[in-house]
């Protein structure tokens, strides 16, 4: 027969027929091959679409849920890694109040069945109502660097629209920014945030808000104090000569550091070093900073040595 022409045409169609057949999964549905057992998986987060009427609210419903498929283990594997199945919440023909409703599943092969955990969701729905709030936000006070303070918090936009129904808006208390990072602040900075929704008890309530996140700016600024310098002398001048007076070019500076530090800290030290000196000169000098002080404004002083003759 492979001699044939006819014969050749007749296995090629074979072929093609058999590998038709076994891409599309029809052996496996209609079972031809034995040994294919069924078998149970369950497949985790499930996203499930609420269908319902936009002049109304909804809250309860899940946004996912476990399903779990019963069938050939062929056909769980590949539910299991396409997810190309759908769960759903039909609302469309109910009315406002509290309902519990059955989920469906769809475009599942024949031969495989499912069980959405739990059967059903108990939901609630109400009349849209929309309302604007004014957004807070709070900043940790352990967020702010040991040396520095909080200055001040902008939040753009100021105001979010809250979308919900009308018994949840009513108890609306608080709209927060929630930061979610938690690191030290030493510098000004901005943050995005997520907008959260809480009654008087800080329940947090099941509401939309437009939009859902805002920017946080965070100005902080180093804390520091004002104080007097103290110039004084170190050795002596030539002894043909006598030391006149020391003038600073700054009688004050700004100390900066933690404010138990700065607490304890009235006044700080310049020393001049005129050993030897024998005419009158400007010198630069460095400020005697207190254990605990990280700096100061200016960190040099400049000190007008005035000498004359004996």
């Amino acid at each position: 027969m492979l001699e044939s022409k006819w014969g050749l045409r007749l296995i090629a169609l074979l072929l093609a027929l058999f590998m038709f057949l076994s891409v599309n999964n029809v052996f496996e549905e209609i079972n031809l091959f034995e040994g294919e057992t069924s078998e149970s998986e369950i497949v985790q987060d499930v996203p499930v679409e609420i269908l319902y009427d936009e002049e109304y609210y909804v809250s309860g419903a899940p946004e996912h849920v476990n399903v779990q498929l019963s069938g050939g283990n062929s056909n769980l594997i590949r539910l299991e890694t396409t997810r190309d199945f759908e769960v759903s919440l039909d609302l469309r023909d109910a009315e406002v109040g509290e309902h519990e409703v059955r989920f469906a599943v769809e475009g599942l092969p024949e031969n495989v069945t499912a069980e959405v955990v739990p059967e059903t969701a108990t939901v609630s729905i109400q009349e849209m109502v929309e309302r604007t709030f004014v957004v807070q936000a709070d900043i940790s006070e352990s967020r702010i660097g040991p040396n520095h303070q909080l200055e001040g918090v902008n939040i753009d936009p100021e105001t979010v629209t809250v979308m919900g129904g009308e018994n949840e808006v009513n108890r609306i208390q608080y709209v927060r920014a929630t930061l979610s990072d938690n690191s030290r602040i030493t510098e000004d900075r901005v943050e995005e945030a997520e907008i959260s929704v809480f009654d008087f008890q800080f329940n947090r309530l099941d509401v939309t808000t437009d939009p859902s996140n805002v920017r946080v700016e965070i100005d902080v600024s180093e804390l520091s104090k004002t104080v007097p310098v103290n110039v004084e002398s170190e050795g002596s001048v030539d002894s043909d000569h006598e030391l006149e007076g020391i003038e600073l070019n700054h009688e004050s500076v700004e100390v900066f550091g933690p404010q138990e530090i700065l607490n304890q800290i009235s006044s700080i030290d310049a020393t001049v070093d005129i050993e030897g000196m024998n005419s009158s000169e400007t010198k630069d000098v460095e400020l005697s900073l207190p254990e605990g002080v990280t700096k100061t404004e200016p960190a040099v002083v400049e000190a007008e040595i005035m000498i004359q003759d004996n």
